[in-house]
């Protein structure tokens, strides 16, 4: 009986304690996904990335890799709507590693309350997309959902 007890107690605890961190924001991927293949044409659709950002003590640098094609033509369409304060984000030819390496596109240069940015690539091997997040202070947390598209030509 004690058995039955402990493992019945064990299981409530998991449960509630893992519906605790799902309960997240929620997104809705298809409206998102749709409002960057609006801005996409005539681009073809090649790939897309949902990228959570959360905040902590220290600055960080998020990087996603897209590996491109020579001789394409790209486009990348940001979506930060779902993002509770605007970010940086920064598109290189270089990872963060190399000492040579420059943006080829930022969005510092557009309004703060810009949601969705597009970016007509020149003919790259790849593309680095960092997103720059500060730190958390003074319960000033960025948080929330970027998602990129890429289509090419």
């Amino acid at each position: 009986m004690k058995k039955v007890f402990f493992i019945g107690l064990i299981s409530l605890v998991f449960v509630f304690g893992f519906t605790t961190i799902q309960t997240d924001v929620v997104i809705d991927k298809k409206a998102l996904t749709s409002s960057c293949k609006k801005k996409l044409d005539p681009f073809q659709y090649d790939s897309q990335k949902f990228t959570k950002i959360i905040s902590t003590k220290k600055n960080q640098q998020l990087e996603v890799e897209v590996p491109v094609f020579i001789g394409e033509k790209y486009r990348v369409v940001f979506n930060t709507s779902q993002m509770n304060k605007p970010i940086n984000i920064k598109i290189y030819t270089k990872d963060k590693e190399s000492n040579k390496r420059e943006p080829i596109f930022t969005n510092k240069d557009f309004n703060k309350n810009e949601t969705e940015f597009i970016f007509d690539a020149p003919r790259v091997r790849k593309m680095f997309i960092d997103y720059e997040v500060p730190k958390d202070s003074a319960n000033q947390a960025l948080n929330g959902v970027v998602v990129f598209m890429i289509g090419y030509k």
